[in-house]
Formats: C-alpha cells, structure tokens, sequence
C-alpha cells in the first residue's frame, strides 16, 4: 500500500527565474501520480494571477494556463498547497513557496517572527502580510500581499520583499483545520507592530506574537474621563452579545450577579476577565454606593436615602451605554466611557419589590405572625420542675 506523500520534483519557470517575459504557462512536475484537479484549487499567485485551465500529462505533471502573461516589473510568489493528494488519495505534508520574477532581479527584503501559545510554538500557523490600508477601508478588504507558515518550532519569514518596503500588518492564526483559512474558533490576531524594511535593514522582525484560545476572556483598558454632573462614583460592567442577543433595555441588576468596575477618572481603569468577541458596557453612577446598577428614591436628591418604600417614585442611576465593543481573545482592548445621560428615567417596580430591605421587612413580618403571646402569669411550670 502507497503510503509515502507525494512532493514537487521541479517546475518552469524554476524558482528564481529572472528576467521572463510572455510567460503565460506554468509546468510542475509531482514525484508520482497525483488527484487531476484544477490547478485553481491549490495553486495560489501573488500578486493574483487568474488560471484559465490546467492540462495533467501523465498524472504527474501540471501544465497551469494563465489568461494573461505575467506583468512586466513584477515578482510572482507561487504557492502550492499542502494536502494535495496523489492517485492513492496520500497527501502531501508540505507546501511550496518560490519566486520568480518579470524583473532583472529578485528583492532581498524580510520578515521574520514566531508564533507561541501557553503550551508552546505553533507548528500549524499560517501568516498573512497585508499593506497598511487608508483610514477608508479594513485590512481585509485589500488583496493580500503574501502568506507564509510557520515550521515545527513556531518560526516563519517572508522572503523577497522589496528594499524600501511596508509598512505592513500580519494577521497571524493556528490553522487548525489546514484550511488555509482563519476559521471562527481558531487563534487568532494582528501581530502588534507595523513592520518595514529600509535600506539599512532589509531584514524586519515581527518579534514573538503570542496567540490564544478563541475563547479566553481580555481586558478593556478604560481611559481618562470626565465626570458627569451625578455625585457618586462611576462604575461599568461588560455583557456578551450573542447572535440571539435582542438589545439592552435598562431594569436593575441582581447584587453580585457580575462584576462591576470602580472606574477612576484621572488615571483610567482596567476591566478584567471580559469576554472575547462583540460586547456592550454599560456605565452608571453608584448614587446609592452599593456598587450595583438599580432604582434609588427620588427623594435622594432633596434628602438621605430613606427606608420607607411606600409611596415613593422611583429612578434609575444615570447611565451610559456603549455598544459594538470587540475584545480580542487574551489582548487588551481600549474603551472610551460613553456620556452619561443628564436626566433621569422613572422605574416602576414589579409588585414584589426585588429589593434586600423589602424583602427583610416581609420575612419580619412573617416572623412576628407565628410567634404566639406568651402570658407569665398562666404559664405551668409543673413538668419543667419535675
């Protein structure tokens, strides 16, 4: 039974070629007899270039068509796939990166970096180098510049960059699937720095970039923030929005059901533990100090806080909202404290007042029902004196 993974013997134009001109047909030879697919599906062209067929001579060579010849003044990275399968459906363990070029020569330009989790390196990284977009357009939205992987220690580089180049942002995930793809669930995130490449360095380090579980929690940094007109401290908590999630609508939250945060207007504060993904923070000031979000009387403005519930409107605690706020899995993300509201919205309680002395009062009450008067003068001592 064949067992050994097929691999690319050679290839015209061989890696390196310089200087070509009208070339528009592209030969790879397998070291035996692969799967005919279309060379559209495992074989990738940087800057993009469009296959119009692909002829199989033998089953162990590919002879790619383009639509058009490769562009003058250009180098063309071309990537085959790992995973492609032979006749006997073994695949391939590596893929295969090489340059050629419509130019005199190839640039010696680099970018270099590791990739690392908690438990170790990442030997199944794939690392994708993007140019720095206008203010106008996402990273992604851009075609992308080039993509490497990383080897069985975690390390990766691209080669052939040009001399000046960048700057540029790598997105960088365990490809978990071999899918070539950032999947959903799989570790992910932009390499901190944009890098470049000058004359006096041509080689560019991207450093250790540390990945995560997609579902380890971050920390919102909360920046400096001026103080509303409430006395009071301001206090935030953060919800995950799911995609069943049907919006906010302010009520008071049950004391100790989720972290709350002091934040400190003058030096900032750091929210932890805030779930990864899409998130909403709700802001308010604690005008009662019991450091959770809910009604107070609205006799707190004119004098103490009273403990006589009857007859009483009630009000929320100003409070701001922010919403749409992106957490990445294990990095820290800013926030900026939304405004908080200068008026107050009534709140109606449930007939049942959820509140702690509300309750206490009714189980007193309760008590006090089912302790029976006792008369000293009427009470028979007998049995207690035998």
């Amino acid at each position: 039974m064949d067992t050994t993974p097929p691999f690319v013997v050679s290839t015209s134009p061989d890696s390196g070629a310089v200087g070509l001109v009208g070339v528009d047909v592209i030969r790879i030879l397998f070291s035996e007899k692969m799967d005919r697919t279309s060379a559209a599906t495992w074989l990738h062209f940087y800057p993009d270039q469009h296959v119009r067929k692909t002829k199989w001579h033998g089953a162990t060579e590919a002879e790619v068509f383009l639509e058009a010849t490769l562009p003058a003044d250009t180098v063309v990275i071309m990537e085959i796939d790992a995973g492609m399968r032979d006749a006997h459906k073994v695949k391939s363990v590596t893929g295969r990166r090489f340059a050629i070029a419509t130019t005199d020569s190839l640039p010696q330009g680099q970018v270099a970096g590791v990739l690392i989790m908690a438990e170790g390196t990442v030997s199944d990284g794939v690392i994708e180098l993007y140019d720095l977009p206008p203010d106008t357009l996402e990273y992604f939205q851009q075609s992308m510049v080039r993509r490497t992987v990383t080897d069985d220690n975690g390390r990766y580089s691209f080669h052939w960059l040009p001399v000046p180049g960048g700057p540029w942002l790598l997105r960088a995930f365990s490809d978990q699937n071999g899918n070539l793809r950032p999947d959903e669930k799989e570790p992910q995130r932009l390499v901190p720095d944009t890098l470049v490449i000058d004359p006096e360095r041509i080689t560019a380090s991207a450093g250790v970039t540390t990945l995560y579980p997609w579902n380890t929690p971050g920390r919102l940094i909360v920046e400096p923030f001026m103080l509303s007109q409430w006395p009071g401290a301001v206090v935030a908590w953060s919800m995950s929005v799911t995609d069943q999630d049907t919006g906010w609508s302010a009520s008071p939250v049950v004391m100790g059901s989720t972290p709350m945060y002091t934040l400190e207007p003058d030096s900032g504060s750091i929210m932890e533990e805030v779930a990864a993904g899409t998130n909403r923070v709700v802001v308010f000031v604690d005008l009662d100090a019991d450091s959770t979000f809910g009604a107070v009387p609205e006799s707190l403005y004119a004098q103490p806080l009273q403990r006589t519930y009857a007859d009483t409107n009630w009000v929320l605690e100003p409070w701001g909202l922010a919403e749409n706020i992106i957490v990445r899995p294990g990095l820290d993300s800013p926030f900026s404290v939304p405004d908080i509201r200068d008026t107050l919205i009534y709140w109606e309680p449930p007939p049942v007042l959820p509140d702690s002395l509300a309750l206490a009062d009714s189980l007193a009450a309760l008590v006090d029902s089912l302790i029976v008067p006792v008369d000293s003068t009427t009470v028979d001592t007998t049995d207690q004196e035998q």
